[in-house]
């Protein structure tokens, strides 16, 4: 196997993800190009690689854009025709842009600051326009240690969209029940063995056969009670979530 020269577009989580994780391989690192010149030093400082000024200067193997959805066309309209690149944005398809040497390297993981993960806990799905390509962006992963998938852009853009309800929107429920909790001056730890169970039914079940609570008992008492102690936000969130349990469970 022959493993690619990385070149990377961007300074964000994403990059500094891969370069940490290219690094750590034995992965060559051509270089980083990113508007944020600051940290691209700094980056390049802490991976022993080089800060290009002009795109067009960084040649690796591989390109990996780790820029945000907006930033894409710009980029990617600036690349020399001959530069095999791979985009790591989840949502757009690759069928928006023109590049003939174009590919898509998507993390299908969260990505915080203060989080380091091994390649091995982040499926990518790959795609791209020609067999070159994909050899390149496989050839990539395969020398990173990662889990990797084929994944046309119609089918990518459905597990961006789940992602989001399975990652962001249950974070953001986290948020809100340690919200409640802070306000009677209580701590999260007791919720921490309810989340680990609730995950873990949820795969081993599936979703559909793991759901409980007094929406599903139509429970109108402890509903109610919910209620009143809920401020207005938080109400309508509340009652949104009821009504969709209802709804999808009407026979249960």
């Amino acid at each position: 196997m022959h493993i690619p020269s990385i070149g990377i577009v961007g300074s964000g989580k994403v990059a500094q993800m891969l370069l940490r994780m290219a690094h750590a391989a034995g992965i060559p690192i051509s270089g980083i190009y990113a508007r944020d010149l600051d940290r691209a030093h700094e980056l390049a400082k802490k991976y022993s690689c080089s800060v290009f000024s002009e795109l067009h200067h960084l040649k690796p193997d591989l390109l990996l854009l780790c820029v945000s959805d907006d930033a894409l066309p710009q980029i990617i309209g600036s690349l020399a025709p001959q530069q095999i690149a791979a985009y790591t944005a989840g949502s757009p398809s690759i069928k928006l842009f023109e590049h003939a040497q174009l590919g898509v390297c998507y993390p299908y993981q969260s990505i915080s600051k203060g989080r380091e993960l091994l390649a091995s806990d982040i499926p990518f799905m790959i795609e791209g326009k020609n067999d070159l390509v994909r050899q390149r962006i496989t050839d990539f992963l395969q020398a990173l240690g990662a889990q990797f998938q084929n994944c046309g852009s119609a089918q990518r853009a459905q597990y961006h969209l789940a992602g989001v309800f399975v990652n962001n929107f249950v974070n953001l429920m986290l948020l809100e029940a340690s919200k409640i909790l802070q306000d009677a001056q209580l701590d999260m730890t007791p919720m921490y063995p309810l989340l680990n169970e609730t995950i873990a039914k949820a795969i081993l079940l599936g979703p559909e056969n793991a759901q409980t609570g007094p929406a599903l008992r139509h429970d109108h008492n402890t509903l109610d009670r919910h209620r009143a102690q809920l401020n207005p936000e938080q109400l309508v969130v509340y009652n949104c979530l009821t009504q969709r349990i209802q709804d999808l469970f009407k026979n249960a």
